[in-house]
């Protein structure tokens, strides 16, 4: 048994498009569903020999854009930083099929290691923007997102790299934060991918990942898969992902029937927690409660170095009258509950933040 080619003829039947649409109405098709499922069929149409200038250089981009994933990475990791969704599912593509990715998510263990990678990428590379969100007013988790130029500012999104304290962020309610995600590779791979049906519906590019995590050749512990999805709160979203790549690979999922009936109890059980624990919430309990989120106006530039009077493993929150101030070892920012900020709010932190002066 294999698995269904990954090519036009493919996207095509994926897409619902008769079978002899053109190669390019196949590429805008994909493009309606998102920027890197575009570039999935994209780079399957140059493996059938169907490439011009415009599209040679969007893969020469790519390229250029993975190879520099890949240095970020590797600067990352050996300061307790793990990839996940997207370079980690990237190893089991196909050389000549490359995985897009519009950006790179690394998980940190704690906030020491947090701001040491920062730190090092800020360091090394030089980013021109950074963003921050901080879970709770006490800032047990944040995310971290460092970006670049793009090479393309017309056609490419920013390079980006995102960091987090917690692996899986959950729905904002129900579904609660998850620091960890489990060691199997298999397992993590196919949870991270579940955990984006919080934030949109699956598509054809999940379901790639999908076939190419579980081919023929790869052993998968099926019970202990389904355990994880439980623990991991995600049998409901792991069921309906399988069940899409169904639709595609019947033969390939009839292969791993046994996951689909262990996963349908977990599904149901899960749903009904989720259910019972709607009925019982209030919304947030208040600054602390992890879904209060707080994100970060940047007030200062992204420092290309250690600064002078920042500790270089440590964020240190500071309170002024009008509001709160968070000062790390990059970059320092006005923490608000929104977007929007008020002009006498950002210019009475801006005065606070020069009345600290260095700090040592």
């Amino acid at each position: 048994m294999t698995a269904p080619t990954v090519d036009l003829a493919f996207f095509r039947r994926l897409f619902d498009l008769h079978e002899d649409e053109s190669p390019r109405a196949v590429v805008e098709a994909a493009g309606r569903i998102s920027p890197a499922t575009r570039m999935l069929v994209v780079t399957a149409a140059v493996r059938e020999g169907v490439i011009g200038t415009g599209s040679a250089d969007e893969v020469r981009r790519l390229a250029e854009r993975t190879a520099f994933y890949s240095r970020l990475r590797r600067t990352a990791e050996p300061l307790g930083a793990r990839p996940v969704k997207g370079f980690a599912l990237a190893p089991w593509y196909p050389d000549d099929l490359p995985r897009p990715m519009n950006d790179i998510d690394l998980v940190v263990p704690d906030r020491t290691a947090l701001w040491r990678v920062v730190g090092a990428l800020a360091a090394e590379y030089g980013p021109t923007e950074m963003d921050l969100t901080m879970f709770g007013a006490e800032g047990r988790h944040f995310l971290v997102t460092l970006s670049w130029p793009a090479a393309d500012p017309l056609l490419d999104y920013d390079p980006r790299v995102e960091i987090f304290t917690c692996a899986l962020t959950g729905d904002g309610g129900a579904v609660p934060l998850r620091p960890r995600l489990p060691d199997d590779p298999v397992a993590a791979g196919l949870l991270a991918v579940a955990e984006e049906r919080f934030e949109r519906p699956f598509n054809a590019k999940d379901l790639v990942d999908v076939m190419m995590t579980l081919t023929p050749e790869r052993d998968v512990d099926i019970p202990r898969l389904a355990r994880l999805a439980d623990e991991f709160r995600l049998a409901p979203e792991l069921l309906e992902l399988l069940r899409q790549w169904a639709d595609v690979d019947p033969e390939g999922a009839a292969r791993l029937d046994a996951l689909f009936k262990d996963l349908d109890p977990a599904a149901v059980r899960e749903v009904r927690r989720r259910e019972e624990w709607l009925s019982e919430d209030t919304g947030p309990s208040g600054p602390d409660d992890p879904r209060t989120l707080h994100y970060g106006m940047r007030l200062t530039p992204v420092a290309p170095g250690p600064r002078p009077g920042r500790a270089p493993e440590a964020a240190e929150p500071y309170g002024f009258e009008a509001g709160s101030l968070l000062l790390t070892p990059v970059a320092d920012f006005l923490l608000v509950p929104g977007e929007l900020v008020a002009p006498a709010l950002y210019e009475a932190a801006l005065t606070a933040l020069a009345d600290l002066g260095p700090r040592g």
